[in-house]
């Protein structure tokens, strides 16, 4: 439950100070005020400004669990996302400039040239995802709507003065909680979707990071164009029932009847701990919705009772194919297109909308770093060939991989050294490449201390926090060393960032 500071001349934090976005600090116990992020003093306390009050209130950093600037928009979003992937999880857009035996030197726009040992970098891609980013998020809450199938357009909005979760009430169907950068449900019941409207290119690429405990069943609905059947007239059947019988309309945990009624013409992937399902989802013109299953090709899961996984669906409408990775492997392919000629009638996503349901009981999930691309038709990404002793570059055609020991970048090619021979390849033909495994630098546990500074659209990097006013940040980099960060492009501040995903949820999980 989200809770706001109460101290009297601070009054009630949802009121906004100013025109312009306000900042979000949320504490470590679940308080949260809005205000204006004034920066980080030399003592290590966060300075926070409100129109209340006559001079900033310092907040001891241990305190802090993260900032949200400006809700979540950036002054100034990166233009590029070509960026490489460090060993400690850290994602740092910019050009690379040199690269050899010993250190990658990428021009950034938000912190200048940085130079970063070589044994730290695991992938760097200077044309990510296969086409261009259409969304990373969800750093803001009203980008989204929540339904449910006694509510297709959308729940009503809550009170004035009750509170924003509403997952114990008995007669009222659950809600999802956002919180940061990701979305909860932390609700005992089921039925309730998030979603994303008009998301989704024709051919797309949506990627998310799914947490969960207590068995999971959730289902992604992708290509939705949110048709519903029409509401009943009062008098018909379930026209006139309370709200705690709309929510139990034909709706039992893991059933896929209540689908259509949440994403109309759709795609739907069930995702249990051991199994998955596809779903092909469409509601008749008199209002009939329809759930049909659609054949599979490739394997299954194998996802425990707690756990946290990257999804990744890659979508064509155009040719009626769908692709499953998980944690960056193949997991399965359908293909409309099997057994006779592609009708593109027969591909149910209708729309480009998104969105995802929990089915079950009593099963908290957590969803975040969700990124939508376009699709370039790429089949996978490199890290499907990774070694442990070769460097894999994958082109931008998606079809041509080379392996060996990548040399250099100089003259804006980059050499790679293979077993069958010299290669050299511009940066526009590479997609990304993965370092071999056994040349990487273990991964160590971030401090205690560790700040994360999320950027717009793609990226973070992390360090301890030194100083810093409104507009930037210094703090010093295990990898990088000393760094001042420009948050012109930043939209989220970390205080308590964790390799552990159970220590990202809130309490109440």
């Amino acid at each position: 439950m989200i809770r706001y500071l109460t101290i009297p001349w601070m009054l009630a934090a949802s009121v906004l100070m100013a025109d312009e976005p306000s900042d979000l600090l949320r504490f470590t116990n679940g308080d949260q005020l809005h205000g204006t992020f004034q920066g980080i003093s030399e003592r290590q306390q966060l300075m926070w400004q409100r129109d209340d009050v006559a001079a900033p209130v310092d907040f001891k950093l241990e305190q802090i669990r993260h900032v949200v600037l400006r809700e979540g928009r950036p002054v100034k979003p990166l233009a590029d996302i070509s960026h490489v992937a460090l060993v400690n999880g850290d994602r740092i857009p910019g050009k690379i400039l040199e690269l050899d035996d010993q250190t990658i030197t990428m021009d950034t726009a938000f912190a200048g040239v940085l130079r970063i040992p070589r044994d730290q970098v695991a992938m760097f891609a200077p044309n990510p995802l296969g086409g261009r980013l259409r969304y990373h998020g969800p750093f803001i809450e009203d980008e989204w709507k929540m339904a449910h199938a006694a509510f297709p357009e959308g729940m009503p909005d809550v009170e004035e003065g009750a509170e924003s979760d509403e997952n114990d009430e008995p007669d009222q169907p659950g809600r999802w909680t956002f919180s940061g950068s990701g979305w909860y449900w932390k609700s005992k019941s089921y039925g309730t979707a998030i979603i994303r409207e008009n998301a989704l290119p024709d051919r797309a690429i949506l990627r998310f990071d799914l947490a969960w405990r207590n068995r999971l069943s959730v289902a992604i609905g992708f290509h939705s164009d949110l048709a519903h059947p029409p509401e009943k007239e009062d008098g018909e059947d379930g026209g006139d029932k309370p709200v705690r019988n709309r929510r139990a309309l034909g709706f039992v945990p893991g059933d896929s009847a209540i689908l259509p009624k949440l994403f109309g013409n759709s795609y739907v992937l069930q995702i249990f701990s051991m199994q998955m399902i596809l779903y092909r989802t469409s509601v008749a013109d008199d209002g009939t919705p329809t759930v049909e299953r659609v054949q599979i090709n490739g394997s299954g899961p194998r996802l425990g009772d707690t756990g946290k996984v990257t999804v990744e669906i890659r979508s064509n409408r155009t040719a009626g194919v769908i692709s499953l990775f998980m944690n960056g492997d193949f997991v399965a392919q359908w293909d409309e297109s099997a057994g006779g000629d592609y009708d593109p009638s027969r591909f149910g996503g209708k729309g480009n909308s998104f969105g995802f349901v929990v089915q079950t009981e009593s099963s908290p999930v957590k969803i975040s770093d969700i990124m939508v691309a376009e699709w370039n038709g790429m089949p996978d990404s490199a890290r499907s060939m990774e070694t442990e002793d070769q460097d894999i570059a994958l082109l931008t055609n998606g079809t041509d991989r080379f392996s060996g020991k990548v040399e250099s970048f100089r003259d804006g090619k980059i050499q790679l050294s293979g077993k069958y021979g010299q290669f050299v390849f511009g940066l526009d033909d590479v997609a990304e490449i993965r370092f071999a495994r056994n040349s990487l630098a273990k991964e160590t546990e971030a401090p205690a201390d560790n700040l994360v500074v999320q950027l717009s659209p793609l990226g973070q990097i992390s360090g301890r926090p030194v100083s810093g006013d409104a507009k930037s940040i210094r703090m010093v980099s295990p990898v990088c060393g000393s760094i001042d960060t420009s948050l012109e492009s930043a939209v989220m501040l970390d205080f308590h960032g964790s390799n552990n995903f159970i220590d990202d949820w809130d309490a109440e999980f």
